[in-house]
């Protein structure tokens, strides 16, 4: 039995069988060869990049928003064709009133592999409990505004074109105090206005002194009650409709995208069933994912159920791709301890009908993750080899017994994708990375432009960690960058497919997830052994359709709607 006829089984039939789909592929494939990484290399030039980062401030007090943060996100801010890095952090011990900092920070790419701390002169210096950061031109202006979300409420800046960024958090209609964790820009009415869902996570007291629960043991060790997301009431997300004016109305009750009972914290917006409307998938903490059908006329209906999406597991990460280029969208969630992360592989290219099946344990990435608390993920074709690689960042939640002050770090995973299996490489692809990490936020970028993409990493009370990929620029590669026009200015849920060498690949603009994180918002195809680009189409949000032809690999393309 193949993969392929093992998970349409699957999608009918009681998932307690994959175990026996993955003996029939594994014997039916036979034994993979060791991954080829000859030539490819991971550095941290952290410092070489001049970042100085520390993420948090003071000793750790044992409360459950400490534990959770926090995230970093690429984007040019200042748009010199380089990306600029921003890092959330938490300023001092939550709950005690005394936020002293330093805050957020702004680092800008000086275009020669350092960074430079803006922070100040572009009014940044977010001094707050904070979880991620998301880039996005919401008024089409051609300069990228920041959202950033924390415990204890959230911020939008503009980006005044000068270096500088206004608070216009009150002015916009996005002001709220609740828990807010991942968000996404997404254009969900195709208006040509980037909207934006914003993720809650608990109610969590602002005083912890409030809190008398009892204890509960998870694996041996002892939980306070302050640390277990179970102890606290869900908070229900918004959808803001951005009314072209720059403000923002709450549509969420018409659009039907609260999940009231969801303790949320990652989100994922791409067109799974490529009917031109981008869909939502929620990941949730201890509460059931949520699988969001964009029914267009501003209302989604949840199809977690019918598409087999409705895991109730500890959700932290997102990544997606069309990992086995069949010409649709597939998707990665990283988990909690002892729940093994899932990869859903996309049936709809095949039967026409939106439903998934959980690919984890046929494809290797089941299994070794169980002792892992997974966080921020990406899929990456980090060697150009043509396939879809796939980096995921781990980080205990529970603490060292004997220094409960501490949590338990763990290692990182990078798997390389041979077209059957992955496979973990860290430890020779990036022996500067292959070490216990309490790690959280990932995000990838080609931050010195030389045609491979690199990764960010952000640690809790931890270092931030810059990852340089050497040795696939020479390989045959392509960027693709978009300028909308009808569609929002950056293009954000358009999809665009690639053909060369007899090969497709598809990827989404902006579908994002990680984990509080995001990525840079250029596409980047490894393009294997293709000298030459046959075709690159683009399916704008608009509705329009564009083509070009016959182009020479190894360049970035940038492609207005006109």
């Amino acid at each position: 039995m193949t993969r392929r006829e093992c998970l349409r089984w699957l999608a009918t039939a009681p998932l307690v069988a994959a175990a026996g789909c993955s003996r029939a592929n594994r014997q039916a494939t036979g034994p993979a060869a060791e991954p080829s990484t000859a030539g490819v290399l991971f550095r941290d030039v952290t410092r070489q990049a001049r970042l100085s980062f520390v993420h948090s401030v003071g000793p750790r007090s044992r409360l459950l928003p400490e534990d959770m943060g926090s995230g970093l996100a690429w984007g040019d801010f200042d748009n010199d064709g380089y990306a600029d890095l921003y890092v959330v952090n938490q300023a001092g011990a939550f709950g005690s009133g005394k936020l002293a900092g330093p805050g957020d920070r702004l680092y800008r790419n000086q275009r020669d592999g350092t960074f430079t701390d803006v922070t100040e002169e572009a009014g940044l210096e977010y001094v707050h409990f904070g979880m991620g950061a998301y880039w996005g031109d919401y008024d089409n202006d051609g300069w990228l505004d920041l959202f950033v979300t924390g415990a204890g409420g959230c911020r939008l800046y503009h980006n005044e074109g000068n270096g500088r960024f206004r608070d216009v958090t009150r002015a916009s209609g996005v002001e709220d105090n609740l828990w807010s964790s991942g968000a996404i820009w997404v254009d969900f009415d195709r208006d040509g206005w980037l909207d934006l869902y914003v993720l809650h996570y608990v109610d969590y007291p602002a005083k912890p002194a409030q809190l008398h629960f009892p204890r509960e043991t998870q694996y041996g060790v002892v939980v306070p009650a302050a640390l277990n997301p179970q102890s606290f009431r869900a908070q229900p997300n918004r959808l803001l409709h951005n009314n072209r004016d720059g403000t923002f109305t709450d549509v969420t009750r018409h659009a039907g995208l609260a999940d009231a009972d969801g303790r949320s914290l990652t989100v994922a917006a791409a067109d799974f069933n490529l009917d031109g409307w981008p869909d939502l998938y929620v990941g949730n903490d201890l509460s059931m994912n949520r699988f969001f059908l964009n029914e267009r006329g501003g209302r989604f209906a949840d199809r977690s159920t019918q598409t087999f999406t409705s895991e109730n597991k500890g959700s932290m990460g997102l990544a997606v791709n069309d990992y086995d280029g069949d010409g649709d969208l597939d998707f990665f969630v990283s988990h909690w301890l002892s729940q093994g992360d899932s990869l859903y592989q996309n049936l709809w290219a095949e039967t026409k009908h939106l439903n998934f099946a959980d690919a984890a344990g046929m494809v290797g990435l089941a299994y070794i993750s169980l002792p892992m608390v997974g966080w921020g993920c990406a899929f990456l074709d980090y060697d150009n080899d043509g396939l879809s690689d796939l980096a995921v960042v781990n980080g205990n939640t529970l603490e060292d017994p004997e220094h409960p002050e501490l949590l338990v770090p763990q290692k990182p995973f990078l798997f390389h994708y041979d077209g059957s299996e992955f496979r973990d490489v860290t430890a020779s692809l990036a022996p500067d990375f292959a070490r216990p990490l309490n790690a959280r936020g990932l995000a990838t970028a080609d931050f010195d432009n030389d045609g491979d993409l690199d990764l960010a990493v952000s640690t809790n009370r931890g270092p931030l960690i810059l990852l340089r990929a050497d040795g696939a620029e020479g390989r045959n590669w392509l960027k693709v960058s978009l300028e909308g026009t009808r569609s929002n200015r950056q293009g954000i849920g358009a999809l665009v497919r690639v053909r060369a060498g007899g090969r497709s690949w598809l990827e989404a603009v902006g579908s994002q997830g990680s984990y509080l994180s995001q990525h840079a918002t250029p596409l980047h195809f490894g393009l294997g052994e293709a000298a030459r680009v046959d075709t690159v189409e683009v399916a704008w949000p608009s509705g329009r359709l564009q083509s070009v032809a016959n182009l020479k690999a190894r360049q970035t393309l940038h492609l207005r709607e006109d």
